[in-house]
């Protein structure tokens, strides 16, 4: 097997925690789980993400201020890592109308909070003023969005470094200053600090709880579904910026389908994913994209003669070969969401659906996307999704 198409590896922290991940998910057994080897404490202070301060003070903001919710059941509070030195974020809560089931609250925990959580609890609320099971379990679910103390619907600094990986700067066209780096960071803290701090105020259900994510939010959430795959149960990625850093996500991918393979390529507790597109009509600044860039998108198909692992790596050379846009964007085809759906459907025990919006661009989707994440979540799944 040549280079190219040898699977990313895992460092052993990594590795280990995919396959307890596994484990605690009953897909792989917890002897196969213990035997994974770790990193030295040196190797895993080198490989940490920085929590350094930002290079310059300066905020960029974007998208006005967020919409107030005028309801007793919704709150707010500011919540810091007790992990990292990293500024405080914002915990936007939802308590649902019904008493708690004995298993304890569903809970939709939602990326960039500030924007998606007032859409969400709107979503929620119409199916929950609905009739029949929908409305019944719209009633017993916790909204959690994952935001920021700013006055605006994005703090695009802070997403950055919350939502990405340690990227090449040359691959970030005007942003090379832009922190980033901080997926690993921003997962612990919603794992160990939100919640611990939901929990002191409701019961969850820990098999009922999902996560969804836009653009660089998508990104994340395919990350945390590659390495940390027991951290929910439900996975919404829309439009998800798979081109990032030249589509090193791929590299997790491939990661973590080939773990999968030590599990017979199944799990024992089903999960559900979501993967949504905005529209392929190019906007203006793809159009000239496209017509300064002639290499075409060579993304290798997914078909019964492929492993998936071994198809996420071919997808990756091609994404490495053809990297060529500053912006980094042009380097993974827009094939891949669906691709990835693909991949991720011939895991057993995993459903998945995917949708492309015909007519919504990548920043009117998000409206829509989430009212499919609320209705996907809660099991009432809109007709118009596709099941892979």
């Amino acid at each position: 097997m040549n280079q190219q198409s040898t699977p990313f590896p895992l460092n052993g922290l990594r590795r280990r925690e995919v396959l307890c991940s596994l484990a605690a998910l009953g897909t792989l057994p917890l002897a196969t789980a213990a035997q994974a080897q770790t990193t030295s404490a040196s190797a895993q202070t080198a490989a940490a993400p920085t929590s350094s301060t930002p290079p310059s003070p300066r905020r960029n903001y974007a998208g006005g201020a967020p919409e107030q919710i005028d309801d007793p059941r919704v709150s707010h509070f500011d919540l810091r890592s007790s992990q990292a030195d990293e500024p405080a974020w914002r915990i936007y809560l939802a308590k649902p109308a019904a008493p708690a089931p004995q298993s304890g609250y569903r809970a939709l925990f939602l990326l960039d909070g500030n924007a998606t959580f007032p859409m969400a609890w709107h979503a929620l609320e119409r199916l929950r003023q609905g009739q029949g099971p929908a409305a019944e379990r719209a009633a017993q679910t916790v909204l959690v969005g994952l935001g920021y103390p700013a006055d605006v619907r994005f703090d695009v600094q802070r997403r950055f470094y919350d939502y990405t990986p340690q990227t090449d700067p040359a691959t970030m066209g005007g942003r090379g200053s832009t922190r980033t780096g901080g997926q690993d960071v921003f997962l612990d803290f919603v794992a160990h600090d939100v919640r611990s701090a939901i929990a002191k105020q409701l019961p969850l259900d820990q098999l009922q709880q999902g996560l969804y994510g836009h653009s660089l939010g998508g990104l994340l959430c395919l990350y945390a579904l590659y390495t940390r795959p027991a951290l929910f149960r439900t996975w919404i990625a829309a439009d998800p910026s798979i081109w990032w850093n030249a589509g090193s996500l791929l590299r997790h991918e491939a990661a973590f389908l080939s773990t999968l393979q030590l599990a017979g390529n199944k799990l024992t507790d089903p999960m559900k994913v979501l993967i949504e597109r905005s529209s392929s009509k190019p906007r203006a600044r793809d159009a000239q994209t496209q017509t300064s860039n002639t290499t075409p998108n060579t993304a290798a198909p997914i078909n019964a003669s492929n492993g998936s692992a071994h198809t996420a790596n071919t997808r990756l050379n091609n994404a490495n070969v053809n990297s060529t846009n500053a912006s980094g964007r042009a380097s993974v085809p827009a094939s891949q969401a669906l691709d990835t759906g693909k991949a991720l459907a011939r895991i057993q025990g995993m459903q998945v659906f995917y949708h492309q919006f015909e007519d919504e661009s990548h920043p009117s989707m998000m409206q829509p996307s989430i009212n499919d994440a609320v209705g996907f979540f809660l099991g009432n799944t809109p007709s118009h999704l596709q099941s892979l």
